[in-house]
């Protein structure tokens, strides 16, 4: 029984490890998302300039090339400002996928805990049930010997078993 208690032991560590890689994992998902939201924000200001920049041509004399350059800055902005928010989308899909596997990993530990301790709870009644039989059979021999009368070791009634005195 007990080498059945370490080896169920040792798969409960095993998926207690399984589940703290995905934590880890989970966890350099959010900080890439961070990371990703971050640049998204950068870029959106960045744009919001260019715009500025771009509207703002009204106050001085802008060349056709310097509108078509300013245009173009815009449109290059965008474009990462779409790549960004297809790179969030895939950040957020996989942080998805590691959430559902996170809580997978979570119930297989919950579930192997409770066989573990299911095992455990088992053997310490079979060892408890084991030393109340031992007990029981002391108890048993005792009353045996002191009811035929053949010894009274231990149990203080010496000499009183028969009705008799001690004098």
């Amino acid at each position: 029984m007990e080498q059945r208690i370490q080896r169920f032991s040792r798969i409960l560590k095993l998926r207690e490890n399984d589940r703290q890689a995905e934590q880890i994992v989970l966890a350099e998902e959010r900080r890439e998302e961070d990371a990703v939201l971050h640049r998204l924000d950068s870029l959106k200001s960045e744009k919001t300039q260019a715009i500025e920049d771009f509207s703002g041509g009204g106050e001085r004399m802008v060349s056709r090339q310097e509108i078509w350059f300013q245009r173009q800055c815009i449109e290059v902005i965008e474009k990462h400002l779409d790549e960004g928010k297809e790179n969030l989308n895939d950040v957020r899909r996989r942080i998805a996928g590691t959430e559902n596997r996170l809580l997978e990993r979570h119930r297989d530990v919950r579930v192997m805990e409770g066989y573990v301790d299911r095992l455990k709870t088992d053997a310490r009644k079979a060892f408890f049930d084991v030393e109340q039989l031992e007990l029981d059979d002391i108890a048993v021999t005792r009353y045996a010997r002191f009811a035929t009368g053949t010894g009274s070791s231990g149990t203080g009634l010496s000499g009183t078993a028969k009705g008799g005195s001690t004098e």
